[in-house]
Parts: C-alpha cells; sequence; structure tokens
C-alpha cells in the first residue's frame, strides 16, 4: 500500500506546483503534499533499515525425546553430525515418540537458505531425567494492523529473525555419538557378539553389577516401593549400558 501512497502524493506534490495557478493555493497544497510526501519516505526508509512498525516476539517450545536407538538398548543414544568445522551447529538423530522410528533433525533446508543461516541447533548432557529438545524462536511481526496495512508490501511479517533449538540429554544415561563413532561402536559390539563365551561373560558381569546396584539401593531406602526398586534397576541398568558404550570409544 505504501507504494501507491507514494505515487499518489509524488502525483499531487507535482500537480499542486505545477498545475495550481493562485499562488496561495499552490504554496499551501504543494507543501502539504510534498510535507506528507517526505514523511511517507522516511517511513519507508526507518522500516528497510530499521524494521520500523514491526516488533521481534519470541517463543518458546519444549518436548521430550527419544532414542535413536530404539527401546532396543537401555542406554539412550543421540546421533550428531556438526555442520561444517568447529561450528557449533548440528544435524541430529532421534526419535520423536518412545516407538518411533529415529529420523535426521535440524536438516538446513536448501530452498530456504536465507531462512536456515538464522537456525542453529547444539546439544549439552545435563543431571536430567529424560532427554528434551529446547527451541526459543523470535520473529519480527507488525505492531498493529495499521503499519501491516501500509507497510506489507514484501511479505516481512512472520520472518525469522533467530531460532535456536537446544538438545539436552540426561549425562550417565545417554550416550552422545558422531556418525562415525555410532558405526565404530556397531562394529565392536557385532565383533564382540560373535564371541559367545565373552559375550556371556561380559552380561553376566554386567548383571551381577546392576544386582549390586539395586540390593545397595534397597539396603539404603528400606521403604523403598516395588515401583521405585524396578525405577532404579532401569536407571542403573541404562547407566552400565552407557558406560560400556563409552568404553567402546576408548
Amino acid at each position: 500500500m505504501i507504494i501507491i501512497v507514494l505515487a499518489v502524493l509524488a502525483a499531487l506534490t507535482y500537480i499542486s506546483w505545477f498545475y495550481i495557478k493562485s499562488a496561495p493555493t499552490r504554496i499551501v497544497t504543494g507543501l502539504i503534499s510534498f510535507g506528507l510526501l517526505t514523511a511517507t519516505v522516511l517511513l519507508l526508509t526507518a522500516n528497510v533499515n530499521s524494521h520500523y512498525g514491526m516488533k521481534n516476539v519470541t517463543t518458546t517450545t519444549e518436548k521430550t525425546i527419544y532414542s535413536a536407538g530404539g527401546l532396543k538398548s537401555p542406554a539412550g543414544m543421540l546421533i550428531t553430525q556438526e555442520l561444517g568445522t568447529k561450528s557449533g551447529n548440528y544435524v541430529m538423530i532421534f526419535a520423536d515418540r518412545e516407538d518411533g522410528k529415529a529420523k535426521p533433525h535440524f536438516v538446513p533446508n536448501k530452498k530456504k537458505m536465507v531462512e536456515a543461516v538464522h537456525k542453529t541447533a547444539t546439544y549439552k548432557t545435563a543431571d536430567v531425567d529424560k532427554a528434551t529438545v529446547k527451541t526459543v524462536t523470535t520473529r519480527r511481526e507488525w505492531q498493529n494492523d495499521f503499519f501491516k496495512w501500509l507497510l506489507d508490501f514484501g511479505g516481512e511479517g512472520h520472518s525469522l529473525v533467530k531460532q535456536t533449538t537446544t538438545v539436552t540429554v540426561p549425562k550417565n544415561t545417554w550416550v552422545v555419538l558422531s556418525a562415525q563413532q555410532a558405526k565404530q561402536v556397531t562394529a565392536k559390539q557385532k565383533a564382540a557378539s560373535q564371541n559367545k563365551a565373552a559375550a556371556v561373560a561380559q552380561q553376566k558381569q554386567m548383571r551381577d553389577a546392576i544386582q549390586a546396584k539395586v540390593a545397595a539401593y534397597i539396603k539404603a531406602n528400606p521403604k523403598a516401593s516395588a515401583n521405585d526398586v524396578a525405577n532404579y534397576s532401569k536407571e542403573a541398568t541404562a547407566e552400565m549400558t552407557a558406560s560400556a558404550m563409552k568404553q567402546l570409544l576408548k
């Protein structure tokens, strides 16, 4: 709309100064139309340069995510691939549902590269009970309907300013792997399984260690319910499995 307004005011300014014969009328209408034209140009310039008439609106979403390894492994698994070198920006593989299939997330959309450069995704480990993905999105919106009506000639409304995504996984029960490391762990696990005697011994060693941890928990918490014991046993199993996977990376 502002382009139309500029065209109309430019035409009025021209007509006022060159076609109105009465000097007082010419001066008054000319100054008014020129003043409005100048104000409109300044408004358009301010919008283009500093997004005048718009405001930043930030929204935050957070949800639970699940292991890339599925339900077979007690330990959670997050597979990462850094984009570039030391960018701190990652494509990550995990599942959106507990029984869902793992898939890549945060892959840059090559058809929307202007928007993609404003998006970053990273991860961290922390002392938490479950894995989550938190996304903070800032978009540029119109301050009111008047500015939208006047200045929205290029679809600037709802444009992305910045989007930051952080995946947080439990430090003790999850393992963060690069795609190459995931292949390395899989290969070592497959090789270890071929030696049945060693595999059985390793499983027994882990089972005994878990039982010892559970027994120590029960002794320290004699009033713990069966559900509490089951949850602790599950957590201990995940911790031991994650620890074993981390050892395979060394």
